[in-house]
């Protein structure tokens, strides 16, 4: 049996300090309800849509540091998924992904990073981030899980936006 907390809040863009304040606030409130991992949304570390901030090395840098200190404080309390931009170590494609990062022990042990980049609507992910193409699961408590990124998760094979179908990808892999 495994407890998830989902920490459902207002993260703003560009504000690392306070978004990292509701963040421990949330970690804490799912260590006090017994859960083993909290769930944080798309990108809340910097805030969501972050857009042109992403054309900057240092806000990027900014939001990674929020996501050490978040390591650092959720050490052995409880696993974290949390969501930020992180730098393709690739030369060639776009410089970022658009990534769930898992945080277990005191450290970031797995990185799912977005494969379904919208550009329709309000949305102009594909302009930022690199497409995502690994799909793997993690253990946590000797579970395996899928870690999705937003349109990820709904996007099958039954009823396709995209050319990917990762969950339908990660199901292979026999998550729990």
């Amino acid at each position: 049996l495994m407890k998830i907390a989902i920490a459902q809040q207002n993260y703003i863009v560009g504000d690392f300090e306070g978004n990292y304040l509701k963040i421990t606030q949330a970690i804490d409130e799912a260590v006090i309800q017994g859960a083993d991992i909290v769930l944080f949304s798309e990108l809340t570390v910097c805030g969501y849509p972050a857009r042109d901030f992403l054309d900057y090395r240092d806000f990027t840098n900014r939001s990674l540091n929020i996501v050490q200190k978040i390591a650092e404080y959720s050490h052995h309390k409880i696993a974290v998924v949390v969501g930020s931009p992180t730098f393709n170590p690739v030369r060639h494609g776009k410089d970022l992904f658009n990534s769930a990062l898992f945080i277990n022990e005191g450290k970031i042990q797995f990185t799912a990073n977005k494969c379904l980049l919208p550009t329709y609507d309000i949305f102009d992910e594909y302009r930022y981030f690199e497409q995502g193409k690994d799909f793997n699961v993690v253990k946590l408590k000797d579970k395996k899980i899928a870690i999705t990124v937003c349109e990820d998760l709904w996007n099958l094979e039954s009823d396709p936006l995209y050319k990917y179908c990762p969950m339908d990808e990660l199901l292979k892999q026999q998550p729990e």
